[in-house]
């Protein structure tokens, strides 16, 4: 871009003492507020004054000049046509001396005219960048940050189309949000490519003047292509199109370079707070979770587990919880290796998962023992199902890295009936119990505990001594 130096403007204060000075010497009365309309009235009583003068010279002239002129004795004389010859000139010179004034005059109301329009247009674009960089720092999601700042620059720069793209792999500039040419999103470009990629290497702004084709046959009459920079590091490309009638000047790429710098502040802000919100989705994802399987960790079991207890009793159903323990599970870590038995953990809480349903919440108690909370069930009898499922997906064999190797599992079942008076804890370590029972039953078996009794009926054992 072709940098050009800035004048400025004369004082406005100076402008209106001109202004001021000038209709005093025009003869404009109300010299405080002129305007080109009252320096029009003015000019055109100085010519209707000046043409009637003449007129009146030509006829005194005409009449002197003829016959009945000689009987008059004093048009003979020198000093009489001197001074005829000096009146006229005298008019003249007035005439084209307020004349000159008066051009003067227009020039300096048409000057300060513009000069309150630019300013005016200046102080417009000011409250649209501040109104529009206000707007964009207050959306913190990159989709509805770009669409802002698309929408802001055409209200700025009253685009006939644009879009923006952002920087990809530090090579590849992408379409990620445009007007004017649904087509044109995703499309990508290498760096150095076209007038986009070469606003990307040279990290200028480019005012385009005239006819110009771009991709898919698409003609602008002008266009401005502007990086988005935010501290040096390029985020992007902003480009406009400008219509039939909005030829773009240095004026447009100024301002939209200006507003180009809000906007990579937005985009940058938008990126940091993504960023920051996904760490701390994963940061709270790890505290409750496994980091090896990916299922639920223990803290996050007995916090599902209270709140279903708490829940039973008012939706009258009952909470089932299920322990799941791998038989044999030393022997795979000594033939294969413990970075195998870590992969065969991960492939026994998958096919756990896809056994339960999803209100149901499998966690890993740890070594190779997993905890199954089953909430809002009818009975005992789902739990049962549910842990037959189990016991039925992991019989089959394991993928061949494991060397088709067959998993069983051991699996108890404690089961909490409505209103029945029981912790968390407690019912866990009912299934616990319960599923040693099935090892010491031969493994890769299903052993559940009785019904706990409602409260009532537990409290009345206890009295009786039960």
């Amino acid at each position: 871009m072709t940098s050009t130096a800035s004048h400025s403007p004369r004082p406005t204060g100076g402008v209106s003492r001109l202004v001021a000075r000038e209709a005093r010497i025009v003869g404009i009365k109300d010299f405080s507020t002129p305007t080109l309309e009252a320096v029009d009235r003015r000019r055109s009583q100085l010519w209707t004054m000046a043409f009637s003068g003449l007129v009146c010279l030509a006829a005194a002239v005409a009449l002197l000049t003829s016959g009945a002129g000689h009987y008059l004795g004093f048009a003979n004389r020198a000093g009489f046509r001197v001074g005829t010859v000096v009146l006229v000139v005298a008019l003249a010179a007035y005439v084209v001396e307020k004349e000159r004034h008066l051009r003067r005059l227009a020039r300096l109301l048409v000057d300060e005219r513009v000069l309150g329009a630019a300013l005016s247009n200046r102080l417009k674009e000011l409250a649209m960048l501040y109104e529009a960089g206000k707007a964009m720092n207050s959306v913190l999601v990159v989709d509805d940050v770009l669409q802002l700042i698309l929408s802001s620059a055409f209200e700025l720069l009253e685009a006939s189309s644009g879009s923006i793209m952002l920087l990809e792999n530090n090579d590849v500039l992408v379409v990620v949000c445009e007007v004017g040419n649904a087509s044109a999103r995703g499309a990508r470009i290498k760096v150095g490519q076209g007038i986009a990629g070469r606003v990307a290497v040279d990290r200028e702004p480019l005012l385009i003047q005239g006819n110009v084709s771009e991709r898919r046959n698409l003609k602008v009459d002008s266009a401005v292509s502007v990086p988005l920079l935010h501290r040096g590091q390029l985020l992007g490309v902003l480009n406009l199109n400008g219509t039939a009638e909005r030829a773009y000047s240095e004026h447009d790429l100024r301002a939209v370079s200006l507003f180009a710098e809000h906007a990579a502040i937005a985009v940058a802000n938008a990126r940091l707070y993504e960023a920051e919100r996904a760490l701390s989705a994963k940061l709270s994802h790890q505290v409750v979770h496994d980091p090896l399987t990916g299922v639920a960790n223990r803290v996050l079991v007995t916090d599902r587990l209270e709140h279903a207890l708490e829940r039973g009793p008012r939706a009258n159903l009952c909470t089932a919880v299920l322990f799941v323990d791998v038989d044999n599970f030393k022997l795979v870590n000594d033939e294969l290796g413990h970075e195998m038995g870590d992969q065969a953990l991960s492939a026994i809480a998958q096919r756990i998962s896809e056994c339960v349903r999803p209100s149901d919440t499998v966690g890993r108690f740890g070594g190779d023992e997993f905890v199954i909370v089953c909430e809002d069930l009818t009975g005992s009898a789902g739990a049962t199902d549910i842990a037959d499922r189990i016991l039925d997906e992991l019989r089959l064999p394991l993928a061949p890295e494991f060397g088709e190797r067959r998993i069983s599992v051991s699996i108890g079942v404690a089961t909490c009936m409505p209103h029945a008076d029981i912790t968390a804890d407690a019912l866990i370590r009912e299934a616990d119990r319960a599923m040693y029972q099935a090892k010491m039953e031969g493994k890769a078996r299903v052993v559940t505990t009785g019904g706990r009794r409602p409260r009532e009926q537990l409290r009345s054992s206890r009295s009786l001594g039960a």
